[in-house]
């Protein structure tokens, strides 16, 4: 699964500059704009106290789910590692704190950009075919829709570099 921005006309780009050196500008206001999509990766959306009977129809599939969640919360009174409850929001020690594993890596000589969170449970909250029905019903936003939101924004400030670049404006 791949959801990209992609710029056209880089070759015509390339042929018109003359030097890397003319470049870095623009490999400069690309990686200013991957910090700006990962930005709006990384917002949470508001919380909001939902049950699972709300987005499922019953708080468990099986008597045996039942039984393990309260096996598990047992755990976690003890201070086992296991659930506890009320949940907290990155407060915990096993939270991945998903907001700060946004990374962007370059490529290509700057030419790419490429975000990624290394979250286990990022999918499930974020990519399109993949997201829970919970994380869709608690308001989050495919990383598909923030890229089709901020593609036209992106686009113009790389455009506008580029012609500064080659002098068009």
């Amino acid at each position: 699964m791949s959801d990209t921005i992609r710029i056209e006309g880089i070759e015509a780009l390339l042929a018109k500059i003359k030097s890397l050196q003319e470049l870095r500008p623009v490999v400069g206001r690309l990686k200013m704009a991957a910090l700006h999509v990962a930005g709006k990766m990384a917002i949470y959306p508001e919380e909001k106290r939902l049950t699972r009977a709300s987005i499922y129809g019953s708080a468990f599939k099986s008597n045996r789910q039942r039984r393990y969640f309260f096996y598990a919360l047992r755990q976690g009174e003890k201070g086992e590692g296991g659930i506890r409850v009320p949940y907290r929001r990155g407060k915990l020690p096993q939270s991945q704190t998903f907001s700060k594993r946004w990374t962007i890596a370059m490529s290509n000589e700057g030419l790419t950009a490429e975000i990624g969170n290394n979250a286990t449970y990022g999918p499930l909250l974020m990519a399109s075919g993949r997201q829970s029905l919970y994380a869709k019903a608690v308001g989050w936003r495919t990383t598909e829709a923030i890229l089709d939101e901020e593609t036209e924004t992106v686009t113009r400030q790389i455009t506008d570099e580029i012609n500064r670049a080659i002098g068009g404006e």
